[in-house]
This record gives C-alpha cells, structure tokens and sequence, in this order.
C-alpha cells in the first residue's frame, strides 16, 4: 500500500483507475492533506464515476464503502477531530455515485431503499459541521450532505414527499446553538429543499415543518447567552436564504418567510 505522498505524486501523473488504485483513493478520502484529498482524489473519483468505463463493479465497490464504518458514518460520536473530513468526503463522492447512476442505473433498488434511512441517521448524528478547518482545508459536512440531497432528491427512486424525517433534521441542524454557520450552510440547504419541492414535496409541507421548529424557539425560555444568541443567527440566516430564494423564483411564499422573519427579530430586539 503506498503512502500518502506516493499516491499523491501517482495522481499528480494522472494514473488510470484500478480496482486496486480505486480502494486506495477510497482508504485516503479523508487525508488531512487538502492538496490530496481535496485536489487529487475527489476530482479523480469524481471524473472516474462519470467516465463510460466506470462499471458496476466499481458502484458496488464505492457504496459497499460509503454506506459502512468507513465511509459516512466513519468514527462517528468518538473524540476524532479528522474523521470528519472521511465522512464529509464520503458523502460528496455519494452525491457523484447519484448523479451517475440517475442515467446509467448502475445501483440496484435494494441499494437504494437502504439510502434513505441511512442519510437521516447521519444528519441526526453528526455533530461537526466546522467549514473550513485551519491546516486541513474544507470539512463542510453540512454542505456537502445537503449536495448529496440535492441529488438525492431529483433521483427516480426518490420520493421527496416521505423525507419529512430527513428535511426536519436538516432544520435543525441549520438551528442548532452550538456552531454559527458562515460558509454558505443554508443556500446549500435550501438548495436541496427546493429541489425536494419540484419533485413532489408539497412546499406548504415544507413550509409547516420549518414553522414548526421555528415556533418551538419563539415560545421557549431563553436567557440570551451566546447559545441563544448563535440560535438567532442561525434561525434569521436560514429564513432569509429561503426568503431571497422564493422571492428570486417569483413564489409568494416568500411573503409568509418575511413575517416569520419580523417575529424572530421582534423576540430580540422588541417592538
């Protein structure tokens, strides 16, 4: 098995795929190396997966990976401050696997039918959603799961509609008082829920389940401390992507975003 420094000077001669380089680029995905990992491997993955000679031995090989302990849900919930970036990594190369397969059909429906669930329960659990990490490049777990259901979602064997777990867990994350997000979060967020919304996905739906949480935060007791007061970034950021989105497609919903945005700033500011 070569080091990282071997199979980055072996990528930066464009090598071609093989089964056994393919389980290389996977073993690294999560390289701290950024220059490996963001610019050597996920780009040759990304360029094998759409190449005519990506076979269904290789999807079987990338989803056997991404959909295990060493991929999406690698070291989740233990101290490991680098795993993020296996499972953040993992789960780009799976939104690629999804555009591929949405003409080519390379993945069965069992496959498939595992997917759904198996994405909820990482969005429930993941609890490092840093963007970009000092010495170690892009992590952005929150938005490349979110690339992953903008795919997800536009898949025939989606069903946008049953996702409400999933699109809750999404809110929430977008809510949470632990970690502000500054790296465009939210757009990415919003992006996929749309996406839901033109796939079958009633956008009234949407709407509730966002009002919903929204209307917990409104009625319950705060103090104003820094959690409080990173929940109110969060919450204002989220409604005002999703205003400017809807406004900018001409829906008139975004009218119902900007009274929820009137209530969130009355709840702080008074008045």
């Amino acid at each position: 098995m070569r080091t990282e420094q071997e199979l980055k000077e072996l990528l930066q001669q464009d090598a071609r795929v093989t089964p056994a380089l393919l389980d290389e680029l996977l073993l690294h995905i999560g390289s701290t190396d950024s220059e490996l990992r963001d610019g050597l491997i996920y780009p040759q993955l990304a360029t094998y997966i759409a190449s005519e000679s990506f076979t269904i031995e290789d999807t079987n090989r990338i989803f056997d990976f991404i959909l295990s302990g060493h991929g999406l849900m690698y070291r989740m919930g233990t101290a490991d401050t680098t795993a993020v970036l296996t499972r953040s990594f993992s789960a780009l190369v799976l939104a690629e696997l999804l555009v591929m397969d949405k003409t080519r059909h390379l993945l069965t429906q069992s496959q498939l039918d595992r997917l759904s669930t198996y994405l909820q329960t990482y969005l429930q659990q993941e609890k490092d959603v840093r963007g970009f990490i000092d010495g170690m490049g892009w992590a952005h777990s929150m938005a490349h799961i979110a690339d992953v259901y903008a795919v997800w979602f536009t898949h025939p064997a989606s069903r946008p509609q049953e996702e409400l777990g999933a699109i809750d867990a999404m809110i929430r994350q977008l809510t949470r008082s632990d970690y502000l997000y500054v790296d465009e979060e939210a757009d990415r967020m919003v992006t996929a829920w749309l996406q839901a919304c033109h796939h079958g996905l009633s956008e009234d739906v949407l709407l509730q389940r966002i009002e919903k949480i929204i209307q917990e935060w409104l009625v319950s007791d705060v103090t104003w401390g820094d959690a409080e007061w990173t929940t109110y970034r969060n919450v204002k950021q989220m409604l005002q992507t999703l205003y400017f989105r809807l406004k900018w497609e001409e829906r008139s919903d975004h009218i119902l975003i900007e009274e929820w945005l009137r209530q969130v700033h009355q709840r702080t500011h008074g008045g």
